[in-house]
């Protein structure tokens, strides 16, 4: 084995937490796959830890309606019922102009940190 696939450990804390919001949310992989645009297969590896593009990670993410650090981190989970539902509540009433922009607006501020 190379040192390179040596270094690249997977990660499956993160893979059990997308595959458990997936079935949350009822999507098969095979929808989840395709509403991303990767095959199933694809997202199976991802789903046992295998590696993935930051640009997959993102529209996973908006699929599954969570943010990317709650993907990768479990950090999401960490704020309370309250604030999520406060949360769901603004982005309901908002446009998706507004949406698009807010996402734009947190993912600026998310690369600064």
């Amino acid at each position: 084995m190379s040192s390179k696939a040596q270094a690249r450990e997977k990660d499956y804390e993160r893979g059990l937490r997308i595959a458990d919001r997936r079935k949350a949310i009822g999507l098969s992989q095979d929808e989840l796959a395709h509403r991303v645009g990767i095959g199933r297969q694809a997202l199976s590896a991802i789903e046992n830890g295998g590696d993935f593009k930051v640009s997959v990670l993102r529209k996973i993410a908006v699929v599954l309606n969570c943010s990317t650090d709650e993907l990768l981190y479990g950090v999401f989970s960490s704020i309370n019922e309250e604030m999520q539902d406060n949360i769901m509540n603004e982005l309901k009433r908002m446009s998706e102009d507004e949406i698009k922009k807010w996402l734009h607006m947190l993912r600026a501020v998310n690369d600064i940190s």
